[in-house]
């Protein structure tokens, strides 16, 4: 039998939760044999067939509460089921938030290290070595950004990641984070975004991370430095944005494992996979969706909607 106490013990639920699943339809035949059984007691003591009445209808009775408590117990394991995985996920993102606070600190040590070095403020630095500490530093954030994207992840699949959402000028973001990303890309940035301000109630915050994340994957899938071109339109409750680089695009096996956790949509397999993952949760939990549309060779659009303030 399955007890509360065995959410401890994943092994024994899983196992009868497969038992218990594994009789199927069983509670469905069980009601019908109830149901069947009873008419035919009926009919028996409308005749006058009490040897057979009696029987039958104790016969639909034992098969009316045999589907009942296989019902039951079948509710009662899905519920003890359910929170034995609620448990461990919250196990998990704790554990995985205690992971990124201690990756977090030493990062930050290196970064802040690497900053004084690159300014020189201990001392000139040759060619060579200005070299070194410009990897240690990109190679630092990297590893920062990665910390930041399985604690998030974690927060997700847990169920305790929060969206606050505030009345945005969303047009008004889009030029700030322009202005931010300009400076650590090489790629150009163009901002197709005219006319009136355009409001949302979004997480500016979650929405900033998104669109980060969708620039510089354009950026390092762009060919001779061509455009990073962020256009906004709008229109029937929603607003479109879409990224667009000029790489060289995705083929169609590339495209369908685009979202995927660990899975990288790059042409070379390079990158995480985590942060398309993040921002697909991130634009659902806005109310919008996110797709793609690239052809081999032709570059790649990325484009997420977002439900307009009413």
């Amino acid at each position: 039998m399955l007890r509360r106490s065995n959410l401890n013990a994943p092994d024994d639920v899983l196992l009868d939760v497969k038992l218990w699943r594994a009789m199927g339809v069983l509670p469905l035949t069980l009601a019908m044999v109830a149901i069947l059984t009873l008419v035919l007691g009926i009919l028996a003591d409308i005749h006058g067939l009490l040897a057979w009445g009696v029987p039958l209808t104790v016969l639909a009775v034992g098969a009316a509460l045999a589907a009942l408590y296989i019902l039951a117990r079948r509710r009662q394991i899905g519920m003890i089921t359910n929170a034995h995985l609620r448990t461990l996920e919250t196990r998990r993102a704790d554990q995985v938030s205690m992971l990124s606070h201690e990756i977090r600190t030493p990062l930050a040590v290196i970064k802040g290290s690497a900053e004084l070095l690159v300014e020189e403020g201990p001392g000139p630095l040759t060619p060579k070595q200005q070299s070194f500490v410009l990897r240690i530093l990109d190679n630092s954030e990297r590893m920062a950004n990665l910390a930041e994207q399985l604690l998030t992840q974690a927060r997700i699949e847990a169920g305790v990641f929060e969206v606050r959402p505030a009345v945005v000028d969303v047009r008004s973001l889009m030029r700030n984070i322009v202005e931010d990303l300009v400076h650590v890309t090489d790629a150009p940035i163009v901002l197709d975004a005219p006319g009136a301000p355009v409001r949302a109630n979004v997480d500016a915050a979650l929405i900033r991370q998104v669109v980060t994340n969708l620039v510089m994957n354009a950026a390092r899938s762009n060919h001779e430095l061509s455009p990073v071109q962020i256009r906004l339109t709008s229109g029937e409750g929603q607003l479109l944005v879409s990224v667009s680089d000029g790489g060289s695009g995705m083929s169609e096996e590339q495209r369908d494992r685009l979202f995927r956790r660990f899975s990288s949509g790059r042409p070379l397999g390079n990158g995480t996979g985590i942060g398309l993952y993040i921002s697909q949760q991130v634009i659902e939990l806005h109310g919008g969706r996110i797709f793609v549309d690239t052809i081999t060779g032709g570059g790649t659009t990325m484009m997420f909607t977002l439900p307009l303030k009413a």
